[in-house]
Protein backbone atom coordinates (compact mmCIF):
# COMPACT_ATOMS: atom_id res chain seq x y z
CA UNK A 1 0.00 0.00 0.00
CA UNK A 2 1.47 3.14 -0.91
CA UNK A 3 1.14 6.70 0.87
CA UNK A 4 -1.36 7.70 -2.29
CA UNK A 5 -3.59 5.31 -0.96
CA UNK A 6 -2.90 5.87 2.71
CA UNK A 7 -4.15 9.31 2.12
CA UNK A 8 -7.30 8.37 -0.32
CA UNK A 9 -8.12 5.53 2.36
CA UNK A 10 -8.57 8.71 4.81
CA UNK A 11 -11.07 10.42 3.04
CA UNK A 12 -13.07 7.57 3.34
CA UNK A 13 -15.37 8.44 6.58
CA UNK A 14 -18.41 5.83 5.74
CA UNK A 15 -16.49 2.92 6.36
CA UNK A 16 -13.28 2.71 8.39
CA UNK A 17 -10.55 0.65 6.87
CA UNK A 18 -9.39 -0.47 10.38
CA UNK A 19 -11.14 -1.61 13.49
CA UNK A 20 -9.31 -1.58 16.59
CA UNK A 21 -10.20 -3.85 19.13
CA UNK A 22 -9.35 -3.16 22.96
CA UNK A 23 -10.94 -4.96 25.99
CA UNK A 24 -10.63 -2.93 29.03
CA UNK A 25 -10.40 -4.89 32.35
CA UNK A 26 -9.23 -2.63 35.89
CA UNK A 27 -6.63 -1.22 33.44
CA UNK A 28 -7.04 2.71 35.11
CA UNK A 29 -2.92 2.51 35.75
CA UNK A 30 -1.68 2.36 32.36
CA UNK A 31 -4.67 2.86 30.46
CA UNK A 32 -4.01 6.82 29.17
CA UNK A 33 -0.78 5.94 27.37
CA UNK A 34 -2.48 2.90 25.33
CA UNK A 35 -5.23 5.29 24.51
CA UNK A 36 -3.06 8.25 23.39
CA UNK A 37 -0.73 5.82 21.79
CA UNK A 38 -3.61 4.77 19.28
CA UNK A 39 -5.09 8.41 18.57
CA UNK A 40 -1.70 9.37 17.73
CA UNK A 41 -1.41 6.96 14.57
CA UNK A 42 -0.22 7.98 11.46
CA UNK A 43 -2.93 6.19 9.61
CA UNK A 44 -6.07 7.77 11.17
CA UNK A 45 -9.12 5.94 9.35
CA UNK A 46 -10.00 3.35 12.18
CA UNK A 47 -12.68 2.98 14.58
CA UNK A 48 -11.48 2.44 17.98
CA UNK A 49 -14.16 -0.43 19.39
CA UNK A 50 -13.61 -0.51 23.14
CA UNK A 51 -15.65 -2.42 25.85
CA UNK A 52 -15.15 -2.23 29.29
CA UNK A 53 -15.26 -5.61 30.70
CA UNK A 54 -16.86 -4.85 34.13
CA UNK A 55 -13.82 -2.70 35.70
CA UNK A 56 -13.99 -1.91 39.19
CA UNK A 57 -11.68 0.61 39.19
CA UNK A 58 -11.78 4.01 37.45
CA UNK A 59 -11.56 2.80 33.83
CA UNK A 60 -14.78 3.16 32.67
CA UNK A 61 -14.28 7.22 33.94
CA UNK A 62 -11.59 7.51 31.79
CA UNK A 63 -12.68 6.11 28.90
CA UNK A 64 -16.01 8.26 29.06
CA UNK A 65 -13.60 11.15 29.10
CA UNK A 66 -11.30 9.91 26.25
CA UNK A 67 -15.04 8.88 24.46
CA UNK A 68 -16.05 12.92 24.40
CA UNK A 69 -12.80 13.68 22.65
CA UNK A 70 -12.72 11.75 19.58
CA UNK A 71 -15.39 10.39 17.68
CA UNK A 72 -13.89 7.17 16.13
CA UNK A 73 -13.95 5.64 19.84
CA UNK A 74 -17.27 3.51 20.72
CA UNK A 75 -17.35 2.44 24.25
CA UNK A 76 -19.53 -0.29 25.36
CA UNK A 77 -19.81 -1.05 29.05
CA UNK A 78 -20.76 -4.28 30.68
CA UNK A 79 -20.82 -7.16 33.24
CA UNK A 80 -17.51 -9.08 33.16
CA UNK A 81 -17.68 -11.48 30.25
CA UNK A 82 -13.79 -12.56 30.30
CA UNK A 83 -11.17 -12.32 27.24
CA UNK A 84 -12.15 -14.27 24.53
CA UNK A 85 -16.20 -13.00 24.51
CA UNK A 86 -15.23 -9.67 24.93
CA UNK A 87 -12.94 -9.72 21.78
CA UNK A 88 -15.45 -11.65 19.90
CA UNK A 89 -17.93 -8.87 20.59
CA UNK A 90 -15.47 -6.31 18.92
CA UNK A 91 -15.12 -8.94 16.22
CA UNK A 92 -18.84 -8.52 15.66
CA UNK A 93 -19.12 -5.14 15.87
CA UNK A 94 -16.45 -4.56 13.53
CA UNK A 95 -16.78 -2.84 10.04
CA UNK A 96 -13.47 -2.27 8.81
CA UNK A 97 -11.67 -4.52 6.46
CA UNK A 98 -8.90 -5.20 9.34
CA UNK A 99 -9.24 -5.97 12.93
CA UNK A 100 -6.14 -4.47 15.05
CA UNK A 101 -6.04 -5.79 18.36
CA UNK A 102 -4.49 -3.49 21.50
CA UNK A 103 -4.12 -4.31 25.09
CA UNK A 104 -4.63 -1.78 28.09
CA UNK A 105 -0.98 -1.51 29.22
CA UNK A 106 1.00 -1.43 26.06
CA UNK A 107 2.36 1.61 23.81
CA UNK A 108 2.03 1.53 19.87
CA UNK A 109 4.66 3.02 18.10
CA UNK A 110 2.91 6.09 16.39
CA UNK A 111 3.66 4.38 12.49
CA UNK A 112 2.48 0.91 13.36
CA UNK A 113 -0.48 0.91 11.56
CA UNK A 114 0.98 2.87 8.78
CA UNK A 115 3.40 -0.07 8.56
CA UNK A 116 1.47 -2.91 8.81
CA UNK A 117 -1.06 -2.08 5.86
CA UNK A 118 1.94 -1.55 3.84
CA UNK A 119 3.20 -4.48 5.05
CA UNK A 120 0.19 -6.23 4.21
CA UNK A 121 -0.49 -5.22 1.15
CA UNK A 122 3.37 -6.19 -0.06
CA UNK A 123 3.13 -9.84 1.81
CA UNK A 124 -0.92 -10.43 0.42
CA UNK A 125 -1.13 -12.11 4.22
CA UNK A 126 -4.14 -12.42 6.24
CA UNK A 127 -2.66 -12.10 9.47
CA UNK A 128 0.61 -9.37 10.50
CA UNK A 129 2.49 -9.10 13.81
CA UNK A 130 5.41 -6.98 14.40
CA UNK A 131 8.89 -7.47 17.35
CA UNK A 132 7.75 -5.91 20.49
CA UNK A 133 10.56 -4.54 22.96
CA UNK A 134 9.75 -5.27 26.50
CA UNK A 135 9.55 -2.17 29.05
CA UNK A 136 8.77 -1.64 32.71
CA UNK A 137 11.06 -3.57 34.15
CA UNK A 138 15.02 -3.85 33.77
CA UNK A 139 13.93 -6.23 30.92
CA UNK A 140 14.70 -4.34 27.59
CA UNK A 141 14.58 -7.08 25.34
CA UNK A 142 13.19 -7.42 21.70
CA UNK A 143 11.27 -10.41 21.47
CA UNK A 144 11.70 -11.28 17.74
CA UNK A 145 9.68 -13.56 16.48
CA UNK A 146 10.01 -15.05 12.96
CA UNK A 147 8.75 -13.49 10.13
CA UNK A 148 7.72 -15.72 6.68
CA UNK A 149 4.48 -17.91 6.68
CA UNK A 150 6.48 -20.97 6.90
CA UNK A 151 8.79 -20.16 9.78
CA UNK A 152 5.47 -18.91 11.90
CA UNK A 153 3.93 -22.21 11.39
CA UNK A 154 6.86 -24.08 12.03
CA UNK A 155 7.10 -21.88 15.25
CA UNK A 156 3.37 -23.45 16.33
CA UNK A 157 5.25 -26.57 17.41
CA UNK A 158 6.87 -24.44 20.45
CA UNK A 159 4.18 -21.44 21.31
CA UNK A 160 2.85 -18.56 20.00
CA UNK A 161 4.56 -17.09 16.91
CA UNK A 162 2.81 -13.89 17.12
CA UNK A 163 2.71 -10.80 19.97
CA UNK A 164 -0.97 -10.74 20.37
CA UNK A 165 -1.46 -7.00 20.56
CA UNK A 166 0.53 -6.42 17.96
CA UNK A 167 -1.75 -8.31 15.14
CA UNK A 168 -3.68 -6.55 12.37
CA UNK A 169 -6.79 -9.95 11.00
CA UNK A 170 -8.66 -9.78 7.81
CA UNK A 171 -11.96 -9.18 9.39
CA UNK A 172 -14.04 -11.89 7.45
CA UNK A 173 -11.63 -14.21 8.36
CA UNK A 174 -12.07 -13.78 12.39
CA UNK A 175 -15.86 -13.53 12.08
CA UNK A 176 -15.65 -17.37 10.88
CA UNK A 177 -12.91 -18.48 12.92
CA UNK A 178 -13.43 -16.36 16.12
CA UNK A 179 -11.89 -16.72 19.70
CA UNK A 180 -12.39 -19.59 21.49
CA UNK A 181 -13.62 -19.22 25.33
CA UNK A 182 -12.50 -22.73 26.29
CA UNK A 183 -8.83 -21.59 25.82
CA UNK A 184 -8.86 -18.20 27.61
CA UNK A 185 -5.12 -17.75 28.85
CA UNK A 186 -4.35 -19.38 25.90
CA UNK A 187 -6.77 -18.12 23.44
CA UNK A 188 -4.06 -16.42 21.32
CA UNK A 189 -2.64 -19.43 20.68
CA UNK A 190 -4.90 -22.03 19.76
CA UNK A 191 -6.45 -19.37 17.84
CA UNK A 192 -3.33 -19.11 15.55
CA UNK A 193 -3.10 -23.06 15.56
CA UNK A 194 -6.49 -23.14 14.21
CA UNK A 195 -5.82 -20.33 11.63
CA UNK A 196 -2.97 -22.28 9.84
CA UNK A 197 -5.79 -25.18 9.50
CA UNK A 198 -7.89 -22.47 8.08
CA UNK A 199 -5.22 -21.56 5.53
CA UNK A 200 -4.41 -17.95 6.89
CA UNK A 201 -1.34 -16.70 5.69
CA UNK A 202 0.66 -15.64 8.47
CA UNK A 203 3.84 -13.10 8.92
CA UNK A 204 5.53 -10.52 10.95
CA UNK A 205 7.39 -7.39 10.02
CA UNK A 206 10.93 -7.65 11.59
CA UNK A 207 10.57 -4.27 13.02
CA UNK A 208 9.41 -2.89 16.65
CA UNK A 209 6.13 -1.50 16.20
CA UNK A 210 4.65 -2.04 20.21
CA UNK A 211 6.31 -1.50 23.44
CA UNK A 212 5.11 -4.65 25.37
CA UNK A 213 5.16 -3.69 29.28
CA UNK A 214 5.82 -6.05 31.89
CA UNK A 215 4.31 -6.02 35.82
CA UNK A 216 2.97 -7.46 38.50
CA UNK A 217 -1.35 -7.55 37.38
CA UNK A 218 -0.24 -9.04 34.34
CA UNK A 219 -3.20 -11.82 33.82
CA UNK A 220 -0.41 -13.76 31.98
CA UNK A 221 1.63 -13.54 35.37
CA UNK A 222 -1.54 -14.00 38.12
CA UNK A 223 -2.40 -16.94 35.87
CA UNK A 224 0.85 -18.60 34.49
CA UNK A 225 0.16 -22.06 35.77
CA UNK A 226 -3.31 -22.46 33.94
CA UNK A 227 -1.90 -20.75 30.85
CA UNK A 228 1.18 -23.43 30.92
CA UNK A 229 -0.90 -26.37 30.63
CA UNK A 230 -3.32 -24.89 28.41
CA UNK A 231 -0.16 -23.88 26.19
CA UNK A 232 1.28 -27.61 26.35
CA UNK A 233 -2.02 -29.38 25.45
CA UNK A 234 -1.94 -26.79 22.04
CA UNK A 235 1.41 -27.86 21.35
CA UNK A 236 0.53 -31.44 21.35
CA UNK A 237 -2.21 -30.66 19.33
CA UNK A 238 0.45 -29.18 16.99
CA UNK A 239 3.07 -31.46 17.16
CA UNK A 240 0.01 -34.84 16.42
CA UNK A 241 -1.04 -32.76 13.95
CA UNK A 242 2.23 -31.98 11.79
CA UNK A 243 3.79 -35.28 12.35
CA UNK A 244 0.36 -36.91 11.14
CA UNK A 245 1.25 -34.73 7.80
CA UNK A 246 4.46 -35.57 7.36
CA UNK A 247 3.51 -39.21 8.47
CA UNK A 248 6.26 -39.36 10.99
CA UNK A 249 6.59 -41.51 13.90
CA UNK A 250 3.83 -39.98 16.72
CA UNK A 251 5.55 -41.38 19.57
CA UNK A 252 8.30 -38.61 19.08
CA UNK A 253 6.53 -35.75 19.78
CA UNK A 254 5.81 -37.43 23.31
CA UNK A 255 9.34 -37.50 23.62
CA UNK A 256 9.88 -33.92 23.05
CA UNK A 257 7.38 -32.23 24.80
CA UNK A 258 8.44 -34.38 28.01
CA UNK A 259 10.93 -31.80 28.02
CA UNK A 260 8.43 -28.79 28.41
CA UNK A 261 6.25 -30.57 31.70
CA UNK A 262 6.72 -29.45 34.96
CA UNK A 263 8.09 -30.77 36.94
CA UNK A 264 10.31 -32.67 34.09
CA UNK A 265 10.20 -36.03 33.14
CA UNK A 266 13.24 -37.77 31.70
CA UNK A 267 12.77 -38.61 27.88
CA UNK A 268 14.32 -41.22 25.51
CA UNK A 269 16.58 -38.68 23.75
CA UNK A 270 17.03 -40.88 20.55
CA UNK A 271 13.74 -40.22 19.87
CA UNK A 272 13.56 -36.47 20.64
CA UNK A 273 16.90 -36.54 18.15
CA UNK A 274 14.66 -38.12 16.02
CA UNK A 275 12.03 -35.59 15.73
CA UNK A 276 14.07 -32.67 15.28
CA UNK A 277 16.24 -34.17 12.62
CA UNK A 278 12.63 -35.18 10.81
CA UNK A 279 11.77 -31.64 11.37
CA UNK A 280 14.93 -29.94 9.79
CA UNK A 281 15.08 -32.29 6.87
CA UNK A 282 11.51 -30.75 6.21
CA UNK A 283 12.39 -26.80 6.48
CA UNK A 284 15.11 -24.41 5.29
CA UNK A 285 16.23 -20.74 5.49
CA UNK A 286 14.35 -19.06 8.58
CA UNK A 287 12.10 -22.06 8.92
CA UNK A 288 14.92 -24.32 9.78
CA UNK A 289 16.32 -21.65 11.77
CA UNK A 290 13.48 -21.52 14.06
CA UNK A 291 13.22 -25.13 14.58
CA UNK A 292 17.14 -25.22 15.55
CA UNK A 293 16.28 -22.29 17.92
CA UNK A 294 13.91 -24.16 19.95
CA UNK A 295 15.80 -27.01 19.40
CA UNK A 296 18.96 -25.98 21.55
CA UNK A 297 16.61 -24.76 24.16
CA UNK A 298 14.80 -27.97 24.86
CA UNK A 299 18.33 -29.19 24.68
CA UNK A 300 19.48 -26.92 27.53
CA UNK A 301 16.44 -27.81 29.32
CA UNK A 302 17.34 -32.08 28.86
CA UNK A 303 20.99 -31.51 29.46
CA UNK A 304 20.98 -32.58 33.30
CA UNK A 305 19.63 -36.09 32.32
CA UNK A 306 21.77 -36.41 29.45
CA UNK A 307 25.54 -36.80 29.76
CA UNK A 308 26.21 -36.84 25.77
CA UNK A 309 23.40 -33.53 25.12
CA UNK A 310 27.05 -31.65 23.74
CA UNK A 311 27.46 -34.36 21.42
CA UNK A 312 23.68 -35.18 20.36
CA UNK A 313 23.39 -31.41 19.91
CA UNK A 314 26.34 -30.51 17.66
CA UNK A 315 25.70 -33.86 15.30
CA UNK A 316 22.67 -32.08 14.48
CA UNK A 317 24.05 -28.27 14.53
CA UNK A 318 26.86 -29.90 12.04
CA UNK A 319 24.23 -31.48 10.16
CA UNK A 320 21.58 -28.96 9.71
CA UNK A 321 23.41 -25.72 11.43
CA UNK A 322 25.07 -22.56 9.44
CA UNK A 323 28.34 -22.55 12.20
CA UNK A 324 30.07 -23.78 14.64
CA UNK A 325 28.88 -22.67 18.33
CA UNK A 326 31.41 -23.58 20.69
CA UNK A 327 29.62 -21.38 23.53
CA UNK A 328 26.58 -23.58 22.97
CA UNK A 329 28.42 -27.16 23.41
CA UNK A 330 30.42 -25.60 26.54
CA UNK A 331 26.74 -24.46 27.98
CA UNK A 332 25.22 -27.59 27.56
CA UNK A 333 28.56 -29.20 28.48
CA UNK A 334 28.21 -27.49 32.49
CA UNK A 335 24.61 -27.47 32.71
CA UNK A 336 24.83 -31.55 32.28
CA UNK A 337 27.69 -31.92 34.59
CA UNK A 338 26.35 -29.45 36.80
CA UNK A 339 22.58 -30.97 36.64
CA UNK A 340 20.65 -28.14 36.76
CA UNK A 341 17.01 -28.76 37.18
CA UNK A 342 15.82 -26.73 34.25
CA UNK A 343 12.42 -26.00 36.67
CA UNK A 344 14.37 -24.59 39.51
CA UNK A 345 15.39 -21.00 40.69
CA UNK A 346 18.87 -21.95 39.65
CA UNK A 347 18.33 -22.82 36.14
CA UNK A 348 16.27 -19.49 36.24
CA UNK A 349 19.16 -17.38 37.39
CA UNK A 350 21.77 -19.40 35.18
CA UNK A 351 20.02 -18.43 32.22
CA UNK A 352 19.26 -15.13 32.82
CA UNK A 353 22.37 -13.86 34.47
CA UNK A 354 24.83 -16.23 31.91
CA UNK A 355 22.97 -18.04 29.03
CA UNK A 356 20.79 -15.17 28.27
CA UNK A 357 17.84 -17.51 26.07
CA UNK A 358 14.04 -17.77 26.72
CA UNK A 359 13.42 -21.66 27.52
Amino acid sequence: MNNNILKASDNISNRPLVSVALPVYNGEKYLAEALDSILAQTFTNFEFIIIDDGSTDNSLFMLREYEQKDSRIRLISRKNKGFSNTVNEMIDLASGEWIARMDQDDIALPQRFEKQLQWLEQTGADICGSWVQFFGTSDKRILKHPCSDAAIKMNLLFGSPLAHPTVFMKTNLIKELRYDPNWDKAEDYDLWERADRAGWKMTNIPEVLLLYRQHDAQISTLTSSKQQELTQKIRYRRWAFIFESLNLNQSWTHEVLKLRENPANKSNMDEVDSAFQALLEHSKGESRATVLDHMTRLYFRAAPDCPDIALRWHKLNKNFGTKFELSTILKLWSLSILKVNPNGNAFSYFKKIYFRIKS
